[in-house]
């Protein structure tokens, strides 16, 4: 049996704010313009020159833009009849998954490939305070335009968007009761009746959740004694649980194995390689968050020599592992 309508938090707010300019679209560029402040605060902390910081982060930004669009689509192709879909922002949407995965991956291709000198571990531990706190302001978007549809909720703190314009199954009440969501169609808003009230997944419980883990990350760079590369594991597992269990109260987002939506298929991908970076983390230790300051060009110095080591020293070892022939060693 559905349940009853009652008392929750209502959200009367236009999804436009001017001249096609969303509440979405200007909490992106705000979170952002915010991660992006985070991120340098921390490479400057580790002496990391502010034009390389920048030029990182640049590449970033736009990988993250397009890995959330192309997510988007992949997740929505029922919305895509031609190519000008596609890279119809503005009548779209975009997925914070995407961008989280386009963002870190497409910079840290750059620094392998363009930047070899580039100290990666030390970087993606900057960018994750940044990249965290630029979901939760882009989620503020989400909270008014409940364009994230979520599955129906009888809790006090539910939301019920009444506006006409806001884009959901919003206003599809009957006789004072919720109807079976599996009728729902995208745009049915403005039907008459109460709007239905649903859980306050993306405007709601994420950016609470994000605060947190941002809170988390943040007191790891604080303390001092984390080695570098663990607040960017951490980043990513705990973004990892936080969408796939969330993703248990959407009703927006299609099985692709299983029972298995895209987001909680991502998350255990993105944690699978979280893992496999950990276990390289363990193998080849980083130094501590507080120990180098490549500012100092000693420190510089210090760092190439300790990486230099490590490699020689890896090499080392296999040369030494049993079972390999004599010819391998020469040719090594």
């Amino acid at each position: 049996m559905m349940p009853d309508l009652v008392a929750t938090i209502g959200i009367n707010i236009d999804p436009e704010i001017i001249g096609g300019l969303t509440w979405h679209g200007f909490f992106t560029a705000v979170g952002i313009a915010l991660g992006v402040w985070l991120a340098l605060r921390y490479t400057r902390r580790i002496g990391i020159g502010e034009d390389d910081g920048m030029s990182v982060a640049l590449v970033g930004v736009v990988c993250g833009i397009v890995g959330a669009r192309l997510l988007w689509v992949l997740e929505h192709t029922d919305q895509i009849h031609d190519v000008g879909d596609i890279f119809a922002v503005t009548d779209g949407g975009i997925s914070i998954y995407g961008a989280m995965i386009g963002g870190a991956g497409g910079a840290f291709l750059y620094v392998l490939f363009l930047r070899p000198n580039f100290p990666r571990w030390m970087a993606l531990d900057a960018a994750a305070p940044g990249m965290i706190l630029g979901q939760m302001v882009g989620r503020i978007g989400d909270f008014i335009n409940g364009e994230h549809f979520a599955k129906a909720s009888d809790l006090p703190w539910a939301f019920r968007y009444t506006n006409p314009s806001t884009d959901g199954p919003w206003a599809v009440v009957s006789e004072g009761r919720i109807p079976d969501p599996s009728n729902w169609q995208r745009g049915d808003a403005g039907l008459g009746g109460e709007a239905l009230a649903v859980h306050p997944v993306a405007g709601g419980y994420e950016p609470i959740l994000d605060l947190i883990l941002l809170g988390t990350l943040i007191l790891m760079w604080a303390t001092g004694r984390v080695r570098h590369g663990w607040v960017f594991v951490t980043y990513v597992v705990g973004y990892a649980v936080i969408r796939g269990l969330l993703a248990l109260l959407r009703s927006d987002e299609a099985d692709v194995i299983g029972a298995l939506s895209v987001p909680q298929l991502l998350a255990i991908l993105t944690t699978a390689a979280a893992v496999w970076m950990a276990v390289y983390l363990l193998r080849n230790p980083q130094p501590k968050i507080d120990s180098v300051r490549l500012g100092d060009p000693k420190d510089r110095e210090q760092a190439r020599e300790s990486g230099r080591a490590r490699r020689a020293e890896r090499r080392e070892v296999k040369l030494r592992q049993p079972g390999q022939s004599r010819s391998r060693r020469r040719r090594r």
